[in-house]
């Protein structure tokens, strides 16, 4: 019988293994302390990393003095905030297709479709990647930047950078609901056959995975406890963003602020580390799923 990833990461077939994972780090200076101070209070661990944003360096400054962080690189084709923007790393030829009218990357993910060929998403998602390493960032993983933009156009360019980097690539085991509900229902053929033939050839795909819900609550710790309750045996990835409550967080995600803030509270919760223990929850981050992938692929 074919073992399941756990086991091949050394659990048994029926722990609960999980990924806790903040998103969008460098983003900006709230983002960054909250981020860091989740990870070192030890319950999340592991992050990405928006290479193209203006607060990277702070990011790459704390893992060069902390070596054990495990952060990904967050690949972006996007710059979706109204007034807080970005511009890409690889090219500044307006006539690439990375741009948009006011000269930075494109507010949507179906901008980007319509406008970024494979070979041009391929070499700016590689120019982060490299960006990132050079900085002393150990890239541990990859994923998307709102994932929609994972079109069939750049799903080989996401996966020449697997092997050109060894390092896996956030993919999830994803059911038909789930492949509609990412905006991705035309392509629900596509996926599924790309998704069988990856499980086939033992690329670690993630089990179950969860992604926050960005409403306010009452008690978010209470809210994460209750999610943690209902976590299945097998790998699962949870997503979150964190940040601390200030005017320039208000200023450029005014929607999602108070969420970001109440995630960063419970994440540093005492209680929280009370339900992990509770749940039997065994947390690990990408690095342990990266050396895996490399011992395998790579010797």
């Amino acid at each position: 019988m074919e073992q399941a990833l756990i086991e091949k990461l050394g659990y048994s077939s029926s722990e609960k293994v999980v990924i806790l994972h903040i998103d969008d780090m460098g983003m900006s200076h709230a983002v960054d302390v909250a981020a860091l101070k989740c990870l070192d209070f030890g319950i999340a661990s592991c992050g990405s990393v928006l290479v193209n944003s203006p607060w990277f360096l702070e990011i790459a400054a704390a893992c060069r003095a902390n070596p054990n962080y495990d952060l990904e690189v967050h690949l972006t084709l996007t710059s979706e905030y109204e007034f807080y923007r970005w511009r890409p790393l690889s090219s500044s030829d307006l006539k690439s297709g990375l741009f948009d009218d006011e000269g930075y990357l494109w507010h949507t993910a179906e901008e980007v479709v319509d406008h970024i060929s494979p070979e041009v998403a391929e070499a700016e998602w590689r120019a982060q990647i490299q960006f990132a390493l050079a900085n002393g960032i150990d890239v541990t993983h990859i994923d998307i930047h709102i994932q929609n933009i994972l079109n069939p156009k750049y799903f080989q360019s996401y996966l020449n950078l697997v092997s050109e980097f060894r390092v896996p690539a956030f993919l999830p085991k994803l059911s038909h609901k789930e492949i509609v509900a990412m905006g991705l229902g035309q392509h629900v053929d596509f996926y599924t056959e790309q998704i069988n033939q990856l499980e086939a050839s033992d690329y670690p795909l993630i089990d179950h995975r969860i992604i926050e819900i960005e409403e306010n609550k009452p008690d978010m710790t209470k809210y994460y406890c209750n999610c943690f309750s209902k976590i299945k045996p097998g790998l699962t990835h949870l997503l979150f963003h964190a940040a601390i409550m200030s005017s320039e967080l208000t200023a450029i995600s005014p929607d999602t602020a108070v969420c970001w803030d109440q995630n960063f509270k419970a994440f540093t919760d005492e209680r929280l580390k009370k339900c992990i223990e509770k749940y039997d929850l065994n947390i690990i981050g990408f690095r342990k799923v990266r050396d895996y992938f490399r011992r395998i692929n790579f010797g």
